[in-house]
């Protein structure tokens, strides 16, 4: 039987290389990853959150998230109007009335939780997948593959620093491995890199003040990313959001990160461009 170890370590590198050579491959391959990680997280989220209801119930979110991307997607890489944007609305709408339908006395509540999979994981993914678009018309690796790396960075820094030198809590009542040492390393880990990756021609979308700025955003937001999907586990009152990556847990569980960064990385961003 293989040790926890070496799974974490083969599906972790398995899962770095599929994230970075989709998005290093072109526009196409990138949209089909985005795609599936939207779809993927969904469904996790929904089995979470609605385990008893109908398959309708689960899968409308699913199927709206889905639609939503799509459509994003194609503006991005067809350049199309703002004013495509509209072809949205029949989604929500569709949503709303197909409540009427259901009869199930719990109506508002599972809109509630359809439309904060939306919010919480579409729109994220819609936003990681414009930094590919970012000031172009035609898509560029860079913003995005140096925001996962990021991501990663600082995981492995918070990792590495917290089992070494962790003492200080940092939100013990929702997280208790967590500490102030482990953040301190994901910060300065991920500050190094974003350094380092600044030098390269493929990441030179910004300079490098924006991307040790970046960084911070991404340690600081990704730590309520983390916080917010351990708050949500202890809720359900689970150790993991799934079993999809054997030795990680679930893709909830890879992304909870992104899922608060990419939209503070996004703000940033637009700000200052």
């Amino acid at each position: 039987m293989i040790s926890n170890f070496w799974q974490r370590t083969l599906t972790g590198t398995l899962f770095v290389g599929v994230v970075a050579g989709a998005t290093l491959l072109g526009a196409i391959p990138f949209i089909l990853l985005m795609f599936v990680i939207n779809f993927l997280c969904l469904l996790e989220f929904y089995e979470l959150v609605l385990p008893d209801k109908r398959w309708i119930e689960k899968y409308l979110g699913i199927i709206a998230g889905c639609i939503i991307y799509l459509m994003f997607a194609l503006i991005f890489s067809a350049d199309l109007s703002l004013a495509w944007y509209y072809h949205i609305i029949p989604v929500f709408i569709a949503m709303f009335i197909i409540k009427l339908f259901e009869k199930t006395h719990n109506e508002f509540s599972t809109l509630a939780f359809q439309v904060l999979g939306l919010v919480y994981i579409t729109l994220p993914i819609v936003m990681l997948t414009k930094t590919g678009y970012f000031n172009s018309f035609s898509y560029s690796s860079g913003l995005p593959l140096g925001c996962f790396i990021l991501i990663w960075s600082s995981d492995t820094g918070a990792y590495l620093a917290g089992r070494s030198f962790g003492k200080h809590k940092l939100f013990e009542r929702v997280s208790p491995k967590k500490t102030w040492e482990g953040s301190f390393g994901g910060m300065l880990l991920s500050m190094l890199v974003a350094f380092i990756i600044s030098r390269f021609e493929l990441f030179d979308s910004v300079n490098t003040i924006d991307w040790l700025i970046i960084a911070v955003i991404i340690v600081v937001f990704g730590t309520f990313g983390d916080l917010f999907e351990s708050l949500l586990k202890r809720n359900l009152h689970i150790k993991d959001s799934g079993s999809m990556l054997p030795g990680h847990g679930g893709v909830l569980d890879r992304f909870d990160a992104l899922f608060i960064s990419i939209p503070a990385v996004f703000f940033y961003l637009q700000l200052t461009n």
